[in-house]
Order: C-alpha cells, then structure tokens, then sequence
C-alpha cells in the first residue's frame, strides 16, 4: 500500500524549504505542490481504495469544473487557455488544505526538526534582507510585504512543530515562535500589524471558556483587541481607499488606485451577473490581465486606469477579495461557507479536549485571520506562503478525527472491569 501520509508530508516540507526562493525565482512552486498533493489524492484512491476519504476535495474540484463550464459557455469572457489557467490557479489553495485534512499528516522527530530549522532559516534570510538591503527588497523578494509573510508563515510552521504530545508548548519555544513573527514588522505593513496583534492575543492571553466570562470583561477584551487593530491599519485604509497621496477627500483621487477600483467594480459585477458571476479569467485575477486581457476591464470603463489597463495590467491581481465577483454572490457564499467549515472543526477541537487542544484551536484561528487580512491587499491565498499555511490548517483540522478517536477509546471502558490484580485483591480479601 502506497504510504500516502508519508508522501504529503515530504512535498510539505519541500514546499516549505523552497519558500523564500518561491517568490521570485521558482514560481512554479505553488502550481507543483497542488499537482503533487492531487497526484497522492488520485494515487491513494486507485491503489488503496480511499475515496471517500477525499470527498470535499472532489466537491470542491466539481465546483470549480462547473464554474468552468459556465465561463466556457455562459459568458465567454476570455479564452478557454486563460479559463483553464485561473481554474487551477483558484483551486490551489484548497488542494493542499483537503488533501491534507484527509490523510491526518504526521510529523516524525526528524520532519519536525528540519521544519524548525528551516522556518529560523527563513526569518534569519528575510531579516538580513530587510536590515543591510533595504532599498534592494523588490529585487530580491519582489515586494517588502512578503518579509512579514515569510516571517509568520515560518512562525506558524515552528510553533505547529513545537507542540508536544501532550499539547504544551514551552516558554522558550513560544518566545522563540513570537520573535520569529515579530521580524514582519520591519515589513512596515499595516495588515500586518493587525495580523501580529491578533497572534498575540490568541497565543498569549486566549484560554479556554473565554467567551463563557462575564459579558463585561469579554466586551473590554474585544474592545482593546479592535482598538488596537485599528489604530496600526487606519492609515493605510485611509490611503488606499479615502484620501489616496492627497491629504483629503477627493473622488477624482482614488480613480488613479487600481485596488479600490477593483473593489468597487468587483461589487458592480456581483449584482450584475447575479448569481454566478462573470466567470473565470474575466476579472481580477492573473488570467484574466496577464493571461488575456479580459473584456470585463472594457465593459466596466476601467480599462484605460493606470495599472488596470492591457498596456500595463501589474495591478489587476492586486487583492484577492475582488476576484470574488468572477464567482457570483453564489461563490461568495461557498467561500464564507469555507471558513465557516474550518471553524466548525476548530470548535470541535476544544470540545473534544480543551487543556489538549488549546494551542491547536489557537494556530488555526490565527491562520484564518492571517489568510482573511492577506488578501485584502494580496493574493498570498493562492500562493507558496498560503498553501503552508493551508497545510498546517489541514493538519490541524485532521487532528479532530485523531483526538476524537482517542477520547472516545476512554469514554468507552466498561462499567466492570475484572483486572488480574482486581481478581487477586476479590480473592484475597473476601467478602465477610
């Protein structure tokens, strides 16, 4: 039988080794890794017969193939290559995640310890970057936004690493994991601000039954948490989506800023081609600029803003939110149907064993944040950096059917059990 836990967690930790080099030289890395994952999928069924093991992988493929179809045939916004392309690039992020829940990945010693070694690697490379070759970042790693990727991804997967059996994590490794995330903020990225605080919070402070305390405590907790948050992002989302560079409201500014174009043709498209959207390589997306300029741009007047145009599309896949509108309203509620999937597990995580568990229930909570915040201003969801943090999502989501197992073994001991030593003590000591 092919050993197919074995195998994803090979292409897991090749994925994650290749992760600084997957932004600018091997970008091909993303596309390689849901293509193995699916070959192991595909393998594991044929040869061991585990097809029901993969059925929200195969929901989420037919999904994606009816989607396809109805941009081949419905709307016909671009070419059948550039359809075909951006369905593959949409599926990648949910390939690795699947696959990885199904087979309930485990981590040897030895896998672990590589992973901690190469996650410290890549925060000592990308700090370096940052400190002695700042004006040479985008050259480098195309964009001074993928250091804080690359650093709380690499975080995420010590941390995931870290975790004992029992489920305890030391001081020293959580101090170590915090630093490690800390090396973003030289990124000097607003979402990720948001995106550390929250971290913190669910590493440190988050316990469980927390939303069980008084209604009081609770509020002011959440209150600080937001107020936080707003205080590092406000500036940029005034920036990107107020004030543009003019230091005051003006709507004539924000027509030369592709992304809050994006976004408000984005929800144009949601309501004019109600409920299945404008299909796929038609907006938003890489197909849909590099691949083949796609008509929408025409259709919508946005053709001719700069970044958005066929001259020079560089910022057409500039966020992934607005690529939403290719998928209707109806894609919009798969994708919060998604996450709500992935929370529903969570939460199955610290019913099943709280004390156990609570770190898991964290790391998977802050992988949601990290991914939701990303791609307000990035397409790191369908990227290297999204699919390990996908990865360690799926493990963690497939450790549900591992300590459901485990504690159903101890609820299911009998009411009388006669023990060897329980028989020996009977007999000894009879009753009088």
């Amino acid at each position: 039988m092919i050993k197919a836990d074995r195998l994803s967690s090979w292409i897991f930790i090749g994925t994650f080794i290749l992760l600084v080099p997957s932004v600018k030289l091997l970008k091909f890395t993303d596309e390689l890794t849901a293509l193995l994952l699916m070959g192991v999928a595909v393998f594991d069924c044929i040869v061991n017969g585990n097809w029901k093991k993969y059925k929200c992988l195969w929901s989420i493929c037919a999904i994606m193939a009816f989607y396809a179809l109805y941009s081949l045939t419905m709307m016909n916004n671009n070419t059948p290559y550039a359809i075909a392309v951006d369905a593959l690039i949409q599926l990648k992020p949910f390939v690795p995640f699947f696959v990885i829940m199904a087979l309930g990945i485990h981590f040897t010693p030895s896998d672990k310890l590589i992973l901690k070694i190469f996650a410290v690697v890549n925060c000592v490379i990308v700090a370096f970057i940052t400190l002695f070759f700042r004006e040479s970042v985008d050259d480098i790693i195309q964009h001074v936004s993928y250091i804080g990727i690359i650093a709380f991804v690499s975080a995420l997967v010590y941390l995931y690493c870290s975790i004992d059996n029992d489920g305890n994590l030391d001081k020293g490794h959580l101090l170590t994991g915090l630093c490690m995330m800390s090396i973003g903020l030289l990124g000097t990225r607003a979402k990720f601000y948001a995106t550390f605080i929250l971290a913190v919070f669910f590493l440190i402070f988050y316990r469980p039954g927390i939303s069980r305390q008084s209604l009081i405590k609770l509020t002011a907790v959440a209150g600080f948490v937001m107020l936080c948050i707003i205080a590092v992002a406000w500036k940029k989302f005034e920036y990107y989506f107020i004030t543009g560079n003019s230091g005051r409201f003006d709507p004539e500014v924000m027509e030369a800023f592709a992304r809050p174009i994006l976004y408000a043709t984005g929800f144009l498209i949601l309501i004019h081609y109600f409920p299945f959207g404008s299909g796929l390589a038609s907006f938003a997306s890489y197909a849909s600029g590099e691949i083949s300029y796609s008509g929408i741009y025409s259709e919508y007047g946005i053709n001719h803003v700069y970044g958005l145009s066929k001259q020079y599309p560089a910022f057409i896949c500039d966020a992934f939110y607005p690529s939403l509108a290719q998928f209707g309203i109806a894609g919009v509620c798969l994708f919060i149907y998604f996450w709500i999937y992935i929370a529903k597990k969570l939460k199955s995580l610290v019913r099943i064993n709280p004390e156990r568990n609570r770190l898991y229930f964290a790391l998977g909570w802050i992988i949601i944040f990290f991914i939701l915040i990303e791609s307000v201003a990035s397409t790191i969801f369908v990227q290297s950096g999204g699919q390990c943090a996908m990865m360690i999502l799926g493990a963690i989501c497939s450790t549900v059917k591992i300590h459901s197992r485990i504690e159903t073994k101890k609820n299911d001991k009998p009411i009388y059990s006669f023990s060897y030593l329980n028989t020996q003590e009977i007999c000894q000591n009879p009753i009088q």
